[in-house]
Order: structure tokens, then C-alpha cells, then sequence
């Protein structure tokens, strides 16, 4: 993974005293990179070549905050051992989030995350329906560009959350925050004990890719 990063990024990675931290953090900005350069038409050897710059939404700081390519529209999530990554053209916005479901969410959880009518519709103690939520609107207020700047419990997103079996579309209804206003979010398939919902900017074509197709082939293989 270290062959996909830039310098910096590879001698970052050694700031992580937990090996699972570190392995998270190689593991999110290697896959970062290579989405990227696969979207620009790249491949593996020019991922670690990539200008990726940051500004944090809250603050404008260019010292943190969500990562960007030029020629690109990326968003990047990762959880306790799970990473995902999306890419689509320049412009039209997208936003990803995965989240592992505790076994417990702290106090007041509810009235943060929620709106008041999603709050009533959620069953007592039904900790998967609140993840799936809250990554939904994670996934809107990334591709907003805004991220959590905005309460989320400002986003009423239309639809069933709970509804785990067939993935339903929600749309995110916020007058408020027109950037947020209209955009639609879509749960993933995810890992077991995971959640993940990608949020996009008008009508779009999804597709995945597969480690092969981003990596270079093994010799003799």
C-alpha cells in the first residue's frame, strides 16, 4: 500500500502507535489515490504521483479536511477496519460514508442526528436503523460540501431508514441549507456490522470496481 502514497502520507502512517490504525490509514489513502487515478484515466503508478490537497468545511483550513484531486469529484470514509471510496466527474459532487454499529450510542444521539419526525419513526433501541441514518446523512452533507457544519438533525431525509432490506433511496429535505436541499442518498451494501450510503447530485449511473481492476497484474499470473 505504501508503493500508492505520496512521501508525506507513507511517513504519516508511522504516527500510529496501533497497527490497526495505521493499517486504516494506509489502507483509506491508498485506495483514495487509486480511485482517483483510475477516474482521471491513470493507473497504479501514477496514484502516488497525484496532488491531493485538503480545506476543512468548517474552518477553511487547507491543513485538514476532506481530500480533493483537480479533475475529479472524490469523497473518502473510513471505520475500525472498513474503507470506502467513491469518484465521479468533476462537478458533480458526491459524498460516502461507512460506519461500524456500535453496540451502544451515546446520550442525546437522537436529538442530534434526527429530525423530530425521524425521531418518532425510529423504534426504541433499534441501533442499525440509527446508523444507517446517520451515514445517509453523512454521505448528503459531504456531497454538499458542507459535512457536519450543518446538524444533521437540520436534514429530514425522506424515506425508511429502517427499510435494511431493500436499500431505498432518501431524499434529503432541508430549506434551510439549499446545497443539502433535494440531494438523494442510497445504502450500499456493506460489510457485516457495517452501514454505508453514497449521496449524489442529480441522476447518476452506479458502478464498482474491484481491487483488479486497480491494481497491476501479478507477474505470471
Amino acid at each position: 500500500m505504501t508503493a500508492c502514497l505520496s512521501p508525506a502520507e507513507a511517513q504519516s502512517a508511522r504516527r500510529f502507535a496501533r497497527p490497526e490504525d495505521r493499517l486504516d490509514y494506509l489502507a483509506s489513502h491508498a485506495l483514495f489515490r487509486l480511485i482517483a487515478a483510475h477516474r482521471l484515466g491513470g493507473g497504479f503508478a501514477e496514484a502516488p504521483k497525484l496532488e491531493v490537497t485538503r480545506r476543512c468545511a468548517g474552518c477553511g483550513s487547507t491543513g485538514h479536511g476532506k481530500p480533493a484531486v483537480a479533475g475529479a469529484s472524490l469523497s473518502l470514509s473510513r471505520s475500525k477496519g472498513a474503507v470506502m471510496v467513491a469518484a465521479g466527474p468533476e462537478g458533480a459532487p458526491v459524498g460516502a460514508d461507512i460506519e461500524h454499529i456500535p453496540d451502544t450510542l451515546h446520550h442525546g444521539f437522537d436529538h442530534y442526528a434526527a429530525s423530530a419526525a425521524e425521531r418518532e419513526a425510529l423504534a426504541p433501541g433499534d441501533i442499525p436503523a440509527r446508523l444507517r441514518l446517520w451515514v445517509a446523512k453523512e454521505a448528503v452533507l459531504k456531497a454538499a460540501g458542507l459535512g457536519l457544519s450543518v446538524p444533521p438533525a437540520d436534514v429530514h431525509l425522506a424515506g425508511d431508514p429502517a427499510d435494511d432490506d431493500n436499500f431505498p433511496t432518501l431524499r434529503a429535505d432541508s430549506p434551510a441549507h439549499p446545497q443539502v436541499h433535494g440531494l438523494s442518498a442510497v445504502f450500499l451494501p456493506a460489510p457485516p456490522g457495517y452501514a454505508a450510503a453514497l449521496s449524489v447530485a442529480g441522476p447518476a449511473s452506479l458502478s464498482g470496481l474491484s481491487l483488479a481492476d486497480l491494481l497491476p497484474p501479478v507477474r505470471g499470473a
